[in-house]
């Protein structure tokens, strides 16, 4: 028992860092604490390669600092001039967001005692930084003795995260401007398979990828409004963007 509290503490550990990594905010802050996190997290790292990825990636915060990381973040999936990584359950599945994986995601929030806090996270529901915060939130809950967040933790990992969290983790890794997320998306690589194993969810089947035909060139202009519009919905996000109660929103 004292086992899986321990193991159900440092995977809510886990979640949180990347919740922080991947959550779109915008906030000079942003990434505030994620150096003592990775501090903790390689001092009970799950193997050696993850020991390896989070020494890697808190040597780049100490030569870079977190305003690189800030901005190779905004150029990895919000520059449109650079292929953005896709961020949502839904457009893995569907190639669009706001899909059908966000219906199922809202459904799993309503199960709950969350409820996604709309001013403060603009990202929809499926996305994977929200994912992973919901995540975090259910095991410290399980950790309080909530079997139905056990139960419901499960089922998200294996109905929404699992079917698209590889083909995700290659994109950020693939990117021609990863550095410090390269070294993340190794991480997070060993952690999901961590992550199988110890839900005893097996890793899907592999899909077959078709070619896409190259995007269409966005002009620098045209790039920096539609950030900026991004930016608007988001001008004040916090660390946790789960809150207890409240309503999700009104288009659900």
């Amino acid at each position: 028992m004292q086992n899986t509290q321990a193991i159900n503490q440092a995977r809510a550990l886990y979640y949180r860092l990347f919740s922080s990594l991947f959550a779109f905010v915008m906030k000079e802050d942003r990434f505030d604490g994620i150096e003592n996190i990775i501090q903790i997290l390689k001092n009970s790292a799950i193997d050696e390669n993850a020991e390896k990825s989070l020494e890697n990636m808190d040597r780049i915060i100490k030569s870079q600092g977190l305003s690189f990381i800030s901005k190779e973040y905004d150029t990895i999936f919000y520059d449109l001039s650079s292929d953005p990584v896709p961020t949502t359950a839904s457009f893995y599945e569907e190639e669009r967001d706001d899909g059908k994986k966000r219906l199922m995601m809202v459904k799993y929030v309503l199960k709950s005692k969350y409820r996604k806090d709309s001013e403060k996270f603009s990202d929809l529901e499926d996305d994977a930084g929200f994912i992973f915060s919901f995540i975090n939130k259910l095991i410290l809950d399980e950790i309080s003795g909530d079997e139905n967040a056990k139960t419901l933790e499960k089922e998200v990992f294996e109905n929404i995260l699992n079917d698209f969290i590889d083909e995700f983790i290659e994109n950020v890794y693939m990117h021609e401007n990863s550095a410090f997320y390269q070294e993340v998306a190794l991480l997070l690589k060993i952690f999901i398979e961590f992550e199988r194993i110890f839900l005893d969810i097996k890793k899907p089947k592999e899909k077959i990828k078709v070619k896409k035909e190259k995007k269409v060139f966005i002009s620098e202009a045209e790039e920096k409004r539609r950030l900026e519009n991004k930016r608007k919905k988001s001008e004040e996000i916090v660390e946790c963007v789960l809150e207890e109660g409240g309503d999700v929103e009104d288009e659900v």
